[in-house]
């Protein structure tokens, strides 16, 4: 069961909304904990604190 958790825990961690635009970007896995632009607007987008 913990495995099933932890692997959505992650695919929802992949999922960054921008605050300017509003576009959902998926990050790539290799990329998850850096920063990444938006698709639509290139804002920088930051990776999600622990815990958060």
């Amino acid at each position: 069961m913990w495995g099933i958790y932890s692997s959505l825990l992650a695919a929802f961690k992949r999922k960054r909304k921008c605050s300017q635009c509003g576009k959902v970007t998926i990050v790539r896995l290799k990329d998850k904990d850096k920063t990444v632009k938006c698709d639509k607007c290139g804002k920088p987008l930051r990776p999600q604190a622990p815990g958060a």
